[in-house]
């Protein structure tokens, strides 16, 4: 058997992450399955933390309502040789705008039989892996989903987290290639044995679908950009809520993003038949496949969003101003995450196969505008800060045939 010493090795894990997911993912990968799970951490204020709790012998636990999971790390180091070393699966749990550090990190390590899990992916996870790698990018397998397994939170670094809900199922793509590899198969059932039962893990996408139908473009950026577009710049003394004080016109910038997206998936499976990008979800059906018996009213996607229980106490980022009144905090994951790595990679895209998306171009528009950045410029996306972005355009691709990945 050509994979018997790889499967020898398949209870180790390079986790390239240190956040809530991170935490979860350990404590359920040891406990479900003996893994031995490496962590790989950046950032030092959580790296010393977790170190600090494990040298005390501090156990990690994470509540679920079902039971307690128990189980530590065998390593939290920034010493990327020593947690890749024996690792034939790496697993990147991590927010979009640290994946290039850690890639970069990690590229004089990776070996042709790694396969790599990004968990969740964002639109230009893809189009990074290969800048960062290189020709090593077309050694390795990635496997590619667009969410969490779970709602979970970390309340003490390396001691404990909770998990608040599990997706009964998860979407993910492959190229049709490394589905077909036997260790490539090996290894989603052993991510599969780490979480559980669920969410079921369904490989039955092209990677180009997941990429394209990451979600929180389509909300945060629109109901921003609808908020506060038009403000006044004075001081406010009460606090919007996010989802449940959205206005009709938030819900039609969401809806017109979301229709580029769907829109451009089409047009894209045009150019190339053999990749069927046709079915990605308007976000009313995400929302009521996902939290549908706690939306108290399910008639649009206006009254999913104002009345989806989990939503209730969702703010507006802000920052407290003189006099106790307040003004929008710009500097937050909605745009810095959600607009940087997620709508302009798309946009980009979309331009590279010449599909029209004024929504997301007004949008980034005004996005860069609070950011104090320059991603679009006369309608395409050459700014000068376009390199920070994940666009294929930042990572050398232009080519239509360059941003399939299979």
């Amino acid at each position: 058997n050509e994979y018997k010493s790889y499967l020898s090795n398949m209870t180790k894990i390079l986790l390239c992450a240190d956040g809530n997911g991170a935490h979860v993912f350990t404590a359920l990968a040891v406990e479900n399955c003996g893994a031995q799970v490496n962590i790989l951490s950046l950032y030092k204020p959580v790296r010393d933390k977790w170190q600090a709790a494990l040298k005390e012998g501090a156990t990690l636990e994470v509540i679920s309502e079902e039971k307690t999971y128990k189980g530590n790390p065998a390593m939290v180091t920034d010493d990327a040789k020593a947690a890749a070393e024996g690792a034939k699966i790496v697993v990147f749990m991590n927010p979009a705008f640290t994946h290039d550090a850690y890639l970069k990190t990690l590229e004089p390590y990776v070996t042709e039989d790694m396969v790599i899990f990004t968990i969740p992916c964002h639109p230009g996870s893809e189009y990074v892996l290969q800048k960062a790698w290189g020709e090593k990018a077309k050694l390795v397998d990635s496997v590619l989903f667009s969410t969490l397994p779970w709602a979970c939170k970390m309340s003490e670094i390396g001691r404990k987290a909770r998990i608040y809900g599990t997706k009964d199922s998860m979407v993910g793509g492959a190229s049709e290639k490394s589905k077909a590899k036997p260790h490539v198969k090996e290894a989603i059932g052993f991510i599969q044995k780490c979480l559980g039962k669920c969410p079921e893990l369904l490989i039955t996408r092209p990677k180009l679908h997941v990429l394209l139908s990451v979600g929180n473009l389509q909300i945060h950026p629109p109901i921003m950009f609808s908020q506060w577009s038009k403000w006044d710049g004075k001081p406010f003394d009460v606090v919007p809520r996010f989802y449940y004080d959205v206005t009709e016109e938030g819900v039609r910038y969401c809806e017109g993003v979301c229709n580029e997206v769907i829109g451009l998936g089409k047009k894209i499976t045009e150019l190339f038949p053999e990749i069927d990008v046709t079915h990605i979800i308007g976000q009313k059906e995400w929302y009521l496949n996902t939290y549908g018996p706690e939306i108290g009213d399910k008639t649009s996607l206006y009254t999913i969003l104002r009345t989806n229980a989990p939503y209730a106490e969702f703010k507006h980022p802000v920052k407290e101003v003189e006099g106790g009144k307040f003004v929008p905090d710009f500097n937050v994951r909605y745009l810095t995450e959600d607009v940087t790595f997620g709508m302009v990679p798309v946009r980009g895209i979309a331009e590279i196969v010449n599909f029209p998306t004024p929504f997301m171009d007004e949008i980034i528009t005004w996005s860069q505008e609070r950011l104090g950045k320059e991603y679009l410029v006369n309608g395409k996306l050459n700014g000068k800060d376009i390199g920070e972005t994940s666009a294929p355009q930042a990572c050398g691709i232009t080519k239509i045939e360059e941003i399939i990945c299979n």
